[in-house]
């Protein structure tokens, strides 16, 4: 993921939750505001609660990964923050995959004029 297309500071993840809206399922959660701009930034977060140093790291490597899938079906313009629950530790690719494509959709995120890719 290009430096471009992430949210990195503390002040643009507050801005999201204050003026975003947010969707959840079991395992994550998306909160997503519009951001005036060609591209979409994306940030992950995972806390304490989901485990040691190296298990919050996998997890991010998941989603972003699962995320990267769905990425080209996307509209264009919005501030992506997914956070990991405590389920999401115990995900696999497969998992991660089906969550974010669940939220994208209840997001309402999918561009129409693409059909979102199907994976199994």
């Amino acid at each position: 993921m290009k430096k471009s297309g992430r949210i990195t500071k503390n002040r643009e993840y507050k801005e999201v939750f204050q003026r975003g809206v947010s969707c959840a399922t079991r395992g994550l959660v998306l909160y997503k505001a519009a951001n005036n701009q060609t591209i979409n930034r994306t940030g992950f977060i995972t806390s304490k609660k989901i485990g040691n140093a190296v298990i919050r790291n996998r997890v991010k490597r998941l989603l972003r990964e699962a995320y990267r899938v769905y990425a080209g079906d996307i509209k264009t313009g919005y501030d992506l923050v997914f956070i990991a629950r405590l389920p999401a530790a115990e995900f696999d690719f497969k998992q991660a995959a089906t969550d974010i494509k669940r939220l994208l959709q209840r997001g309402g995120l999918f561009d129409v004029n693409r059909l979102p890719a199907v994976h199994k």
